[in-house]
């Protein structure tokens, strides 16, 4: 349980520094998500051309918010910001 938890944390690090996770989905899936995206842009009334698939992607993404609950009783949230900087540089902590 640990391991996967640290994989998870892991993801969610390279996700927060560079804004994108390396080999989360494939290229068919990319190809899927990018042709229901044109679908959605038609019936928004725009131009479905690759660059306004892109924009809108990129719009959702500014859009997108995350919640992390960490305890910070104990040692383990210090040790996670340790390993992990961009949970505590690329974040608000409240």
């Amino acid at each position: 349980m640990a391991s996967a938890t640290l994989g998870v944390i892991s993801l969610i690090n390279d996700m927060l520094a560079s804004g994108d996770i390396p080999d989360l989905v494939s290229e068919e899936e990319v190809d899927m998500i990018v042709t229901s995206i044109r679908v959605e842009l038609r019936v928004l009334g725009l131009v479905d051309t690759h660059e306004n698939s892109w924009n809108f992607i990129d719009h959702i993404r500014r859009q997108l918010k995350v919640v992390l609950c960490f305890s910070p009783v104990g040692f383990t949230l210090r040790t996670r910001e340790r390993k992990f900087p961009a949970l505590v540089n690329c974040t608000a902590i409240d």
